[in-house]
């Protein structure tokens, strides 16, 4: 429905432009000495349209470049987040379907990305599969405690190492 009212407006703007053009009987003198320029009013107000569209699309295309590296970094953030969820997501699959070993490394690898507090859990349960208690207490020492579920999931392990 926009669309519709904007190419509807467009042809008053084209109706009222020819009428206008019809009635035209001035013009405009710019004087730059030592030269003259005289031309329509009709003309004089097109090309100043002109001008002025140019130098609205100049100055939007200036603030896009300026723009442009801040949202490449966040895009490249946006990214690696992303790359970060889904190695945590298939290092779930991997760890409920008993891959210890590959479920450690896709946490391993998603914690370099973003620091997740699921991906932490993963790779101490995954380390504490694997018999790696050293790494499990370095899991656990990165492991923040805010959520209720996140506390219990420590004590497990911690209870499982037999602290």
């Amino acid at each position: 429905m926009r669309s519709v009212f904007w190419f509807l407006l467009l042809f008053v703007l084209a109706v009222v432009i020819t009428l206008l053009a019809r009635l035209d009987a001035g013009y405009v003198v710019i004087s730059l000495p030592p030269w003259r320029l005289e031309m329509s009013f009709l003309l004089a107000a097109i090309l100043l349209v002109v001008v002025f569209s140019l130098g609205y699309f100049g100055v939007r295309m200036t603030r896009l470049a300026l723009r442009l590296p801040s949202d490449v970094r966040a895009w490249h953030r946006r990214r690696s987040s992303d790359k970060a969820e889904d190695e945590l997501s298939r290092a779930i699959a991997a760890y409920l379907s008993g891959q210890t070993a590959h479920a450690l490394a896709l946490a391993r690898s998603s914690l370099k990305k973003e620091q997740q507090t699921l991906a932490v859990l993963i790779a101490a349960y995954a380390a504490m599969a694997e018999g790696n208690e050293q790494e499990v207490e370095v899991y656990l020492k990165d492991l923040e405690t805010e959520i209720g579920e996140v506390t219990a999931a420590r004590q497990a392990i911690e209870a499982r190492l037999g602290k």
